[in-house]
């Protein structure tokens, strides 16, 4: 749930909502039906995103295989896990979902393999840029604040010594 929705909840217990409170709960539940519209949007484009993803990237970058093992398919497991992870994010309004959860720690693992800030920018803007070309502008909207933050985490940190991409 929504950290904000439910700090709210709990902070009401045995007493009424707020007006300020009554509002923000109903913007947060009117909207869960277009976020809804938009995950199941993002599910449905899921595959072709992520391969138009990997196979710019694999163009990119084509010794990124010689240094780790399935490098492809664990590059697409890697992304398309991101890719749930930012819709579920999405879906309950809540980002910190999506950093919690799966950015810091798989930042931490990839840079721990010496890939390099550039290398997973580049990755995850083109999985900004497959989703642009397929959701409708509105679902896109929702979705670009969960991309954005991806990118920015996701090559935040210092560039290997020996880089292996």
């Amino acid at each position: 749930m929504n950290n904000k929705i439910n700090s709210i909840l709990l902070d009401s217990d045995s007493r009424y909502l707020t007006p300020e409170e009554s509002s923000e709960l109903l913007a947060y539940t009117t909207s869960f039906a277009e976020r809804l519209e938009a995950v199941k949007l993002i599910e449905e484009n899921e595959d072709a995103v992520v391969r138009f993803c990997i196979e710019n990237t694999r163009k990119r970058y084509p010794n990124f295989d010689k240094y780790h093992g399935s490098a492809w398919a664990k590059a697409y497991r890697d992304v398309q896990l991101t890719t749930r992870y930012m819709a579920q994010a999405m879906l309950v309004d809540e980002i910190s979902i999506l950093e919690d959860k799966l950015l810091f720690w798989l930042r931490t693992i990839l840079s721990g393999l010496n890939f390099t800030p550039e290398f997973n920018r580049d990755t995850y803007t083109y999985l900004k840029q497959g989703f642009r070309q397929s959701l409708p502008p509105e679902a896109f909207a929702k979705f670009e604040p969960y991309l954005n933050r991806t990118i920015q985490i996701m090559s935040d940190f210092p560039m290997p010594a020996t880089p292996a991409v």
